[in-house]
């Protein structure tokens, strides 16, 4: 193993010793600390068990807050886990630990044993950026499956809800008595939505509980109970007006749920294995390396590194389509602001502002509406200033790398062409210590001698043979100076042949332009995606309208509030539409038809301009009532074929940089060797 290998193996398992002790300090002051105080006398042994364990997670996240490394990553978990559950500051802390202790543990393992197999440092550079991806995928997937949990258990809970309403027919005391037996997860939530309910000012506290509820689904279940708590509960055709809506309810969340646990199985570790290959590449060439040594030609040939770059950009654009396939599927369409962006710190700057104000589209043209547009169908945080900036960064990024990237490959081929052991195109095999030895003297010798020509002003074929005369050890026959004179003129006009083309120029522009233009196929990625589950939202829009309308005090802006907060894809119009809604009803109505041209939505907002003046909203929406076992039926067979889509799109990305890993660096090359090996093998045998 080389000093490098040693090196990283070092460091890991220093690292490693670390935690070990620190756990272990811990977990021996947290014992001696109840020890000392008597009580660990007092407890059953699973108790204790779990009683030292909770205080450890409690004093590693104390600990984890004072690095300045781990500061910021475990507040990143914590604030994730807010947004999801209404914890205790204990129970919090403890989560968000649980989270940080596995995400690095595993992230650290796959580390550490892929740097003891390998000790390429570049490889490694590559492993460790594909450990920071896998890394933001466990926590992705710890943060998804409480949700998950946290939706389970709600159901539940709301089926206990009805339990108790038909009891005693009281809101708050059924939503009080339910949490008792609900889950911890589901019992803080009903206790937060019960002090909303029995507070002084429950309206207020409603708004507030918006601000922090972790779906949609809490959000209606907060204001349909403060709708009946203030309104009062009446008998209609089904019943219960506030158990039909709880029914109505659990019903939408049950079939969220299904949808996500048929996605979950189907996509399950879909970004794993687009990224898998990054651990592979070297792995891989190393067996080539060994088992078919004509093989190494090709890996340390410009086309070599230009194959590896390849496979390295499929998965790099593989993970990103997969990233937005899997955050739009999951239902995160809302941008979620970084605490820098850099695209606004970078706007800032007086003379990049004036460069970008001059390139973007103007106000009244085509493209500036096109590009609008797309940015609200994708729902991106971005600007249209920002938009162009990222553009103008991304294709100036890809078009200085093509640039380097060529003259590296230059430099790179002469530096090979001279240094690298020569090697006869009829050896088949590794060559042994004393070819390998021999390969080097005459790789040496014609290095000498192509640098004695370079400093001639003549470099033809008699000077080289002249230099050769000069420089070789002992005298050489005519058959051995003309073999000679052959390969080191072969390579002096390759090595001339070494330099910057015009073509590749036009290489790098091309590059560039396709740089510049990624931002708007991701975006474009991106508003397919999001088309694919417009009707989703749509029919959810009709199970929250067909449960207001039964109130007999509801207006079109009340609808229209509760629509924004239910909303993922169309929150965007329609916040625009409540905005603009006091200065004219029709017309932000008018409005927001414009944009959000989605046939059925539209359909919703026609009938609420029929609502607003001429016809009551349960008259607007009395078909929605009659024909709902049919929208049910419609809306089943949409999901089985966005589902059967997703699918096959994530089938073909996720796999794509595996398929291209085993074809562009394993077998393309072995044909390609193969063919190479047998044209020389018949070039010769025609000579003899």
């Amino acid at each position: 193993m080389s000093i490098n290998g040693w090196l990283v193996v070092l460091v890991s398992i220093s690292l490693s010793l670390l935690f070990l002790c620190v756990y272990t300090l811990l977990g021996r002051k947290q014992k001696h600390r109840y020890e000392t105080k008597g009580m660990m006398e007092d407890f059953f042994p699973s108790h204790k068990r779990k009683l030292a364990l909770r205080n450890f997670y409690l004093r590693a996240y104390v600990l984890c807050l004072r690095f300045p490394g781990l500061h910021g990553y475990t507040l990143k978990i914590r604030r994730r886990l807010e947004t999801i559950h209404a914890y205790d500051e204990y129970t919090m802390r403890k989560q968000t630990m649980k989270i940080v202790f596995l995400t690095l543990g595993i992230t650290w393992s796959i580390v550490v044993v892929l740097a003891v197999v390998t000790q390429d440092i570049v490889f490694m550079l590559w492993v460790i950026l594909g450990a920071l991806i896998m890394n933001g995928l466990l926590i992705d997937l710890f943060i998804n499956r409480l949700e998950d949990r946290l939706l389970r258990h709600f159901v539940h809970y709301l089926g206990d809800v009805r339990h108790e309403y038909q009891q005693h027919r009281m809101v708050d005391e059924a939503i009080y008595d339910a949490a008792q037996a609900a889950s911890y997860e589901a019992q803080m939530h009903a206790e937060r939505i019960h002090d909303m309910l029995t507070a002084k000012n429950p309206a207020a506290k409603l708004e507030r509980y918006y601000d922090v509820a972790p779906n949609q689904y809490l959000k209606a279940f907060a204001g349909i109970s403060h709708l009946v708590m203030e309104h009062g509960d009446r008998m209609i055709a089904k019943g219960s007006m506030y158990l039909n809506a709880v029914s109505k309810l659990v019903q939408e969340m049950n079939f969220d749920l299904l949808r996500r646990e048929k996605l979950n199985y189907l996509l399950k570790g879909l970004t794993g294995v687009a990224i898998a290959p990054i651990f592979f590449t070297v792995p891989l060439e190393n067996w080539a390396r060994t088992y078919f040594p004509a093989i190494q030609q090709f890996y340390d040939s410009k086309l070599g590194i230009v194959m590896k770059i390849m496979v390295y950009a499929v998965i790099v654009v593989a993970y990103v389509l997969i990233r937005k396939m899997l955050e739009n599927d999951e239902g995160h369409y809302i941008a979620k602001a970084p605490g820098v962006i850099w695209e606004k710190k970078l706007y800032g700057w007086r003379p990049i502002r004036a460069l970008i104000e001059k390139l973007v589209p103007g106000a009244h043209t085509r493209e500036h509406f096109s590009l609008v547009l797309l940015l609200k169908q994708a729902n991106s945080r971005l600007t249209l200033e920002w938009l162009t900036l990222r553009r103008i960064v991304f294709g100036t990024l890809l078009f200085a790398a093509t640039v380097i990237f060529s003259f590296y490959l230059h430099i790179y081929s002469s530096y090979q062409l001279l240094h690298t052991p020569y090697s006869s195109s009829l050896l088949f095999g590794a060559m042994n210590g004393e070819d390998m030895e021999k390969a080097q003297q005459i790789t040496d010798f014609d290095r000498k001698v192509i640098e004695a020509v370079k400093q001639e002003k003549e470099h033809s074929r008699d000077m080289i043979v002249h230099k050769i005369g000069e420089l070789a050890y002992s005298p050489m026959d005519t058959v051995a100076l003309n073999i000679a004179a052959s390969r080191i003129g072969d390579k002096f006009e390759t090595l001339e042949q070494e330099y910057y083309k015009w073509w590749e120029l036009l290489l790098a522009i091309a590059v560039g332009v396709v740089g510049y233009s990624v931002p708007i196929w991701v975006l474009q990625f991106q508003r397919r995606l999001r088309a694919m589950d417009m009707q989703n939202e749509v029919d959810q829009f009709h199970a929250i309208i067909l449960i207001l309308s039964e109130f007999e005090r509801m207006s079109v802006e009340q609808i229209l509030e509760w629509m924004e907060r239910f909303a993922i894809i169309f929150r965007p119009s329609l916040q625009s539409c409540l905005l603009h809604y006091d200065s004219g009803a029709t017309a932000s109505l008018e409005q927001l038809k414009e944009d959000s041209p989605f046939v059925p939505f539209v359909r919703i907002v026609e009938r609420l301009l029929n609502a607003v003046e001429k016809i009551p909203i349960k008259e607007a929406f009395d078909d929605l009532e009659l024909e709902q076992e049919y929208y049910k039926e419609k809306k089943k067979e949409h999901h089985e074929r966005v589902i059967s889509q997703k699918v096959s799109w994530g089938n073909m990305i996720g796999f794509a940089p595996m398929y291209v890993l085993v074809f562009l660096y394993l077998v393309l090359p072995l044909l390609y060797m193969s063919v190479m090996q047998m044209d020389d093998f018949v070039n010769q045998i025609q000579k003899v």
